[in-house]
Parts: C-alpha cells; sequence; structure tokens
C-alpha cells in the first residue's frame, strides 16, 4: 500500500509507503513516473517510512533506478523518514548519497526546507 502525491507550492514529491509487494511495483512506477512529471527542476522529496515494512530484496532492486531517473529529472534533495535503523540502512543501499534518512518527520522537513 503506497501514495504519491506531487506538492506545486513546495515543489516536493511525497511518497507514503506501508508496502509495496512485487505485484505493486509496477503500479507504483507508473504512479511516481506520472508524479514526477509534473515536478521541476531542483525538486525535493520525501518518504514517510514510519508506518512501512522492509522491501524484499527484489523489490528494493525493482525499486532502486527512481533514485536516477529523480537525479536526472533535477532532484535537489530527499528525506526518508522512517524509526527503523534497519530500514534507514536499506534506503542507503538502494539510493546511496541522494537520500539522508531521519528519525522524526520534523527533521527530515527542516532539511528539506533549509
Amino acid at each position: 500500500m503506497f501514495k504519491v502525491e506531487y506538492f506545486p507550492d513546495l515543489n516536493r514529491l511525497v511518497c507514503t509507503v506501508e508496502s509495496i509487494t512485487m505485484d505493486e511495483v509496477e503500479p507504483y512506477h507508473t504512479e511516481y513516473k506520472a508524479q514526477l512529471a509534473k515536478t521541476k527542476p531542483g525538486f525535493t522529496g520525501l518518504t514517510d517510512l514510519s508506518k512501512g515494512k522492509l522491501f524484499t530484496q527484489e523489490v528494493a532492486v525493482a525499486l532502486s533506478p527512481l533514485g536516477e531517473l529523480s537525479v536526472e529529472k533535477g532532484l535537489k534533495k530527499w528525506a526518508y523518514y522512517t524509526g527503523s535503523g534497519i530500514s534507514k540502512m536499506q534506503m542507503q543501499r538502494m539510493f546511496g548519497d541522494i537520500v539522508k534518512s531521519f528519525p522524526e518527520l520534523d527533521e527530515a522537513l527542516a532539511y528539506l526546507n533549509e
């Protein structure tokens, strides 16, 4: 279960992810790309994984190209909000230095608003 939204006043993508299975990878890609198309260069992104489950390795590999796609579109900063150390490590492996993880939502938002 997931939701991808674009907020034009902030030029920000917000992804709320509770889980993504292999059956949901393609719908996620489709929705993500549709919302990404609305962004302007210099956009920021936030993923809320606070209620999320870890991705399987197969799902993690399938989602990884979205980071590079975002950079090509003009990504400035991306923050992940997760209280899980394991989830933080998984996001780092998937997206490298493109993302920064935070244990609290207000910290993630402060980073994006800098």
